[in-house]
């Protein structure tokens, strides 16, 4: 990624500020827990040692992942899908974020791993979102429901995040141009309780953009829904300009235009390029069921 346009942040690269109320650990921790119509959630912050230079961020990120949280933890993804933002001040950073276990009680946690642009160097942070209920009945199901809520407390305690250098593209144009598509599909079966019969429906649908050089695009979507051997088809397309403004993506088209937060530039595991892009429909939020909800991964096709 290019940083020659970048100018300094934060004073001596990084920067962490507690928000007010969170507890302060012997080793460091910062820690807030408060109770939620009867159930505990929490979400600690600790900092990992820094990693000297800023290269290859991406590839560093999940190294980590792999290496410390999948140590400390159970049902670790191997594979992460690297994210990017930007901090308070302006200065990236690079995430990944999983449900995982405890190893000593098979508990449900939710653990999100930063590694944040600092001047000659990556700051690791690693957030821990933690859920309880009395008796611990349903305790695992309930906490997959609780992400959501306690992660406004993780953005919060990001907004004390700063670091270096400022004033750069969250996504190279470089990495916006070429030919990508994605794509979805679910299905459900109904069963008639009467007849025990049963109906199938599906929905199924991809988009396709090329980005060019010269910032034209090109977007073509196709669809089907409905019930199965009965299907309606769908198409559209729309071609026009395309310009990046700090994280957003706007797509001026013939037709209409679009806004899409950009949230990711990443290789998959086998190497092909990625645009992860959010829809901009129901607002932008990074909190894990916007992203599952509106976001949408574009793999290069060859």
């Amino acid at each position: 990624m290019n940083r020659a346009r970048g100018s300094p942040g934060e004073p001596g690269g990084f920067a962490f500020d507690a928000p007010q109320g969170w507890k302060t650990q012997e080793d460091g921790r910062f820690i807030l827990e408060w109770d939620d119509r009867g159930d505990t959630l929490g979400v600690e912050v600790l900092r990992l040692p820094a990693l000297p230079g800023l290269d290859d961020a991406e590839d560093r990120l999940a190294k980590v992942w792999q290496e410390r949280i999948g140590a400390d933890w159970n049902r670790v993804p191997q594979n992460p899908l690297v994210m990017r933002r930007f901090m308070s001040n302006g200065a990236r950073a690079f995430f990944t974020a999983a449900e995982v276990r405890a190893k000593n009680n098979d508990r449900s946690f939710r653990v999100s791993l930063y590694l944040v642009e600092a001047g000659d160097r990556l700051e690791p942070l690693v957030f821990i979102q933690s859920f309880m209920t009395p008796g611990g009945l349903g305790e695992a199901m309930s906490a997959s429901f609780s992400w959501n809520t306690s992660y406004a407390r993780v953005e919060e305690a990001l907004k004390g995040v700063r670091g270096s250098p400022v004033g750069l593209p969250l996504v190279d144009d470089t990495e916006v141009v070429g030919h990508s598509r994605y794509g979805t599909s679910s299905a459900a079966q109904w069963v008639n309780a009467y007849t025990g019969g049963s109906t199938m429906t599906a929905v199924s649908y991809s988009i396709d953009y090329t980005f060019g050089a010269n910032r034209e695009f090109q977007y073509k979507f196709g669809g089907a829904s409905g019930q199965v051997g009965a299907m309606k088809f769908g198409s559209e397309d729309d071609q026009g300009t395309w310009s990046v403004k700090h994280d957003v993506l706007t797509l001026t088209g013939a037709k209409r235009t679009r806004r899409y937060l950009l949230i990711g530039a990443a290789r998959s595991p086998e190497g092909k390029r990625t645009l992860y892009l959010l829809q901009e429909g129901q607002g932008w939020s990074l909190a894990p069921g916007a992203i599952g909800r509106d976001g949408e991964l574009y793999v290069a096709v060859d």
